[in-house]
């Protein structure tokens, strides 16, 4: 047993030694930039894909790479794992909501979901607009969902969602705006319109603007503190102020900006920007 978890903590330790080196050949040879984000959490991911593809070093995985360069699709599918859900945390939403009615009700309101991964996020929003605007709002209204991810976008496209998507879902919005096919739920063509997929790496890429509602939710639990300052910065310059920014359950505000929201509701993260 003590010679097994050696051997281990000697890979591990070879590993994160030698991740530097594929993290600089992933942006030079894709341009996907991974080098800002937590090591922990891409060790634990390079690690579970060194093993899949039967490679015991760094240095064999950079071969691979080199002899395979489907590979790098895998490894990239591997690092930006998808995890979402309709109305995921609904009192996010349902404090959202109350907003949008009370606040922006008749108003064209511009959101922006980013990360938006599968497009269950961007399409909530779209159906929270369609209850709260007002048809004359509800027309010019947008939600711009983007990732960096162009299959997860596909996917967001289709708007085809199994079981396991809806669980958030209610009976009624189910009825109104999800169409059965094929054991699975077709988002209805009219919420499909008011959201506009795009790629986008928001590491790398210039930002939207002009938003009075941005969610950017479990993305920074990725992120090394830099780099969450570097993004937090172009988030701040996409909300308008006076709109609202919604984080993930375990993600805070950067020390920086702090002064520039209130928070609005306890034990919610969702904040207003304030101006």
């Amino acid at each position: 047993m003590y010679i097994l978890s050696r051997f281990r903590n000697e890979a591990n330790a070879r590993t994160e030694q030698g991740l530097p080196v594929l993290l600089d050949k992933v942006y030079a040879e894709r341009g996907w930039d991974f080098r800002g984000y937590k090591k922990m959490t891409l060790l634990r991911r390079v690690s579970k894909r060194l093993h899949a593809s039967g490679c015991s070093s760094i240095s064999e995985y950079l071969r691979l790479l080199e002899n395979d360069p489907a590979e790098y699709s895998r490894l990239f599918s591997s690092i930006t794992i998808k995890v979402s859900e309709f109305f995921r945390e609904p009192e996010i939403f349902a404090a959202i909501a109350e907003i949008l009615r009370g606040e922006f009700c008749g108003t064209p309101v511009r959101a922006w979901s980013c990360a938006s991964a599968c497009g269950e996020e961007a399409y909530s929003v779209a159906m929270l607009f369609s209850e709260c605007l007002g048809m004359d709002a509800l027309g010019k209204a947008k939600v711009f969902a983007t990732d960096i991810d162009p299959e997860a976008l596909e996917q967001a496209r289709r708007a085809t969602y199994r079981a396991e998507s809806m669980l958030n879902v209610s009976p009624d919005m189910k009825e109104l705006y999800f169409i059965p096919k094929d054991g699975s739920h077709k988002v209805k063509y009219a919420v499909r319109n008011l959201v506009k997929f795009g790629t986008l790496d928001i590491v790398q890429s210039t930002p939207l603007s002009g938003m009075q509602l941005v969610l950017c939710r479990n993305l920074f639990i990725y992120f090394g503190k830099p780099l969450q300052e570097k993004v937090f910065q172009k988030l701040d310059y996409a909300l308008k102020p006076g709109g609202l920014l919604a984080l993930g359950k375990a993600e805070v505000l950067p020390q920086s900006y702090l002064s520039g929201y209130t928070q609005v509701a306890k034990g919610l993260n969702l904040f207003r920007k304030k101006g």
